[in-house]
């Protein structure tokens, strides 16, 4: 993520443990309600463009030709975090996750903290998987089913599994 092309991508930061989040502004507030309620209407609505479309509203940065299944869940509260290029399929059930934002009673042991995910052209995302956050998903690369991904995952290869694991290199 830190080549040219992906410069204007947002740096991770630390944010409030989830305590603290309860202290927030009106504006803030506002925010979070407005992204859940286009989150709720993409979540369930039958077409993918609009799908898709409504994603871009709440500030998924999201390329041409993407294909986003029904019941997905893109973060709700950092939205802006996500980079989806060209051509990716993200299918039936899967999450996607920028930020963690555990209890403040953990805070000697869990960061509370948002980090941007980069999805890159042609991948795909099988049914029911979850992206962690700070994840780059390589080009045509291909998460199976119900897999669980915290580490970077390379161009051309098929990851599987609990955490996602390397199966091998795809030839397309």
């Amino acid at each position: 993520m830190h080549s040219k092309k992906y410069s204007n991508m947002l740096q991770s930061k630390d944010i409030p443990y989830f305590e603290e989040t309860q202290k927030r502004t009106f504006f803030q507030k506002l925010r979070k309600i407005k992204n859940t309620i286009l989150l709720l209407l993409a979540y369930t609505f039958p077409s993918s463009s609009v799908r898709v479309r409504l994603h871009k509203c709440r500030g998924v940065h999201i390329g041409s030709s993407v294909y986003i299944g029904l019941f997905c869940f893109i973060d709700n509260l950092y939205p802006e975090y996500i980079y989806i290029e060209d051509n990716v399929g993200i299918n039936t059930g899967s999450m996607i996750l920028a930020h963690f934002n555990p209890g403040k009673r953990f805070k000697r042991v869990l960061k509370s903290q948002v980090e941007p995910v980069l999805i890159k052209t042609g991948a795909m995302i099988a049914v029911k998987s979850i992206i962690m956050p700070g994840v780059i998903i390589g080009e045509n690369a291909i998460v199976a089913a119900g897999s669980v991904v915290y580490e970077n995952v390379e161009d051309y290869t098929l990851y599987r599994g609990n955490p996602a694991k390397k199966v091998g290199k795809i030839k397309i």
